[in-house]
């Protein structure tokens, strides 16, 4: 089966919001729209920094550091999961919604010696839970939707892949993802 696993909050920490990511209390707004942009590679780096400093009322240096640190590391026993799925005879697969310079910086994570199809919003020019990316990475990795098995923080992104007919494992933003990853793959007999 084809393991692909959204990363923020899933195999990849991050910071929850602004006011954390900056290390103070900031107003925090709907900027969907810029995060959007940037996360499909319509809005570059630099333009994304300027308008979040704007809306933000902080200055593009800080932006940057903030945005720099957002994502904050690998999930404790990400890897080790990632290891013990391949040995059990799945294919790992990330789909997930981030920017290119995030998904640079990941790319020399342990998590990814293990990934087979990388796949992310800025590259597809896609994002979720908009069905065009779902059906894009399909395509890309020869999969038929029942074949894939797919574990994300966020409802709307699991009921798009459901709705076309991909397993999924909703698991929400709160204690451990891995553990829980685990249990529920152990109750299928998937692990």
């Amino acid at each position: 089966m084809l393991m692909c696993f959204d990363l923020g909050e899933i195999l990849v920490r991050v910071a929850p919001n602004w006011s954390v990511a900056l290390g103070r209390m900031v107003e925090e707004g709907d900027w969907s729209d810029l995060e959007r942009d940037n996360q499909t590679g319509h809005l570059d780096r630099q333009s994304f920094l300027s308008a979040m400093a704007s809306r933000l009322n902080a200055s593009v240096e800080e932006v940057a550091s903030a945005h720099d640190g957002w994502i904050q590391g690998e999930m404790d026993g990400a890897e080790s999961l990632l290891v013990d799925l391949k040995s059990a005879g799945h294919t790992i697969a990330f789909l997930s919604n981030t920017c290119a310079c995030h998904w640079e910086a990941m790319q020399h994570w342990p998590i990814f010696r293990h990934v087979k199809h990388p796949h992310a919003s800025h590259l597809l020019g896609a994002f979720k839970p908009d069905l065009a990316i779902y059906e894009v990475f399909a395509k890309a990795v020869q999969c038929a939707p029942k074949d894939i098995m797919f574990f994300d923080d966020r409802r709307p992104n699991i009921e798009a892949a459901a709705a076309l007919g991909w397993q999924v494992m909703h698991v929400p933003a709160g204690p451990p993802p891995i553990p829980r990853i685990r249990h529920m793959l152990g109750s299928l007999g998937l692990l």
